[in-house]
C-alpha cells in the first residue's frame, strides 16, 4: 500500500495485513521460481557454449545483463550499488552453472597427462578438479593421499614413475618444503612441462634456473584465489615466464579454455608485485584487527557503533585473517621485498602521525587527494562479475 501524504499512514486491518503477507509470499515464490528457471536456461546455454567450444565468459553479455538489471531496480528506486550486487550475483550464479559442467566425452587432442605433487592439500585438490573440468587426465603424488579419498583419480605412490609419465608436472606443495620437492621432481623429468603455483616464487628461483640448464621446460603460475573459489569468472591468474616463452604458452593452454582472466608476467617481476597486491592486504588485515582486538573483545560490540566503513574494512580483515596461518606467515617471511614494505608502512604512518599533531589540514588534504588519485585513475576494464 503506498501512500503520499505527509501524516501518520492509515491504519491497516489485521486480515489487511495477513492478505498482504500472502502476497508477498506468493511473490517471493514466483522469484523463485523464475530464478529457478534462469538457472536451467543458464545450463543450457553452458552445454551449447562447451559443445561449440565458446568459453564460459563474454563480457559483452554481462555488461547487457548489468545494465538491464541497473535499468529495471532503478525504477523502482534500488540504491545503485544494491542492484549491481544483485545482478552481479544472477551473472555469479549462471557461470558458476556452467563452469560445473561436467566435461565433454568427444577426445579432445589438447588433453595432457598431468602429475600434480602436492595433491592433497587445499590448492592441489583445487588444481587437481579444476584440470579434470578442463578435459585433461590427472593423477597426484601425496604422501598423504589415500586413494579412497579421491575417487576418479589416480594416486600414485612412485614419484619417479608418475613424473616420467607426465606431460605436465605441477608443484603445489607449501613453500617451505617446495624447494627440495622440485629439485626431486626435476631430476626424475625427461621432457614435459614443470611448473609450480606457489605464491611466493623466491623458495623456488634457485631450482628454477637448475632446472631450465638441465634442459627442462619450465614456466610457473600463480592462481590469485583461494582453493574455495566456486566461480571463476573475474578471478586472475597469472601465468609466468621463467625465460621458456614457449613454456609459458603451453602451461597458459592449459587454463585457456576457462572463464580465468590470465596475465603474463615474468618471473623477476613476480614477488615485488605480491609485496603490494597480496603482502601488504595480509598486513594491513592483521594491523587492523590487532587494534581493534587491544580495545574489544568481541567484534559485535564495535559492529553495533560502526559506520559502512567500518562494516567494509573489517570483512576484508575478517576473511584475510581466517586464510591459512602457514601461509599468511611464509607471505610475509619468504618475500625477499617485504622489508621494504615495513619501512613504506613505517614511513607512512609517521607521516600521518605527524600531520595529525600538527593539525596541518592541508597536507592532510593533500593526502586524500593523492590516495584518491590511485583510484581514480583507473583505465577501462571489463567488468567482474565480483562485486
Amino acid at each position: 500500500m503506498l501512500y503520499l501524504s505527509t501524516g501518520a499512514p492509515p491504519l491497516v486491518s489485521g486480515s489487511e495485513l495477513r492478505r498482504l503477507r500472502e502476497t508477498m509470499t506468493r511473490c517471493d515464490r514466483a522469484i523463485q521460481r523464475a530464478i529457478e528457471r534462469r538457472l536451467r536456461i543458464a545450463r543450457r546455454i553452458g552445454e551449447a557454449k562447451r559443445a561449440r567450444g565458446i568459453p564460459v565468459r563474454d563480457y559483452a553479455v554481462e555488461r547487457a545483463v548489468l545494465r538491464r538489471w541497473h535499468s529495471a531496480l532503478e525504477r523502482a528506486n534500488i540504491p545503485p550499488e544494491r542492484a549491481d550486487r544483485f545482478a552481479r550475483w544472477l551473472v555469479e550464479e549462471a557461470v558458476r552453472i556452467q563452469e560445473e559442467l561436467p566435461g565433454t566425452d568427444r577426445p579432445d587432442a589438447a588433453a595432457a597427462d598431468v602429475l600434480i605433487i602436492g595433491g592433497a592439500g587445499a590448492m592441489g585438490r583445487w588444481m587437481a578438479g579444476f584440470l579434470r573440468s578442463m578435459g585433461h587426465r590427472v593423477a597426484i603424488y601425496d604422501p598423504r593421499a589415500h586413494p579412497a579419498r579421491f575417487p576418479g583419480l589416480h594416486v600414485q605412490t612412485d614419484l619417479r614413475e608418475g613424473v616420467s609419465t607426465a606431460e605436465a608436472v605441477v608443484v603445489a606443495t607449501p613453500m617451505r618444503v617446495s624447494a627440495n620437492v622440485y629439485r626431486r621432481a626435476a631430476e626424475c623429468m625427461r621432457g614435459g612441462l614443470l611448473f609450480d603455483i606457489l605464491s611466493i616464487k623466491a623458495p623456488l628461483v634457485p631450482e628454477i634456473r637448475r632446472a631450465r640448464g638441465r634442459g627442462i621446460r619450465v614456466a610457473s603460475v600463480h592462481p590469485l584465489f583461494g582453493p574455495t573459489t566456486r566461480v571463476l569468472s573475474g578471478r586472475n591468474l597469472l601465468v609466468l615466464d621463467c625465460g621458456d616463452p614457449r613454456a609459458a604458452d603451453d602451461t597458459e593452454a592449459l587454463f585457456r579454455r576457462s572463464s580465468l582472466t590470465i596475465t603474463r608476467r615474468s618471473l623477476g617481476e613476480h614477488d615485488r608485485l605480491m609485496t603490494n597486491v597480496l603482502g601488504l592486504p595480509h598486513l594491513t588485515s592483521l594491523l587492523f584487527s590487532l587494534v581493534l582486538s587491544r580495545v574489544s573483545s568481541s567484534s559485535e560490540d564495535l559492529a553495533t557503533v560502526g559506520p559502512l566503513s567500518f562494516a567494509r574494512q573489517a570483512e576484508v580483515a575478517r576473511v584475510v585473517t581466517a586464510e591459512n596461518p602457514e601461509l599468511s606467515f611464509d607471505i610475509q617471511a619468504l618475500n625477499p621485498t617485504s622489508p621494504e614494505l615495513f619501512t613504506r608502512l613505517a614511513v607512512v604512518f609517521e607521516e600521518v602521525r605527524r600531520i595529525v599533531e600538527r593539525e596541518d589540514r592541508e597536507r592532510y588534504f593533500e593526502l586524500l587527494r593523492e590516495s584518491q588519485g590511485l583510484w581514480t585513475a583507473r583505465t577501462d576494464r571489463p567488468p567482474s562479475s565480483h562485486p
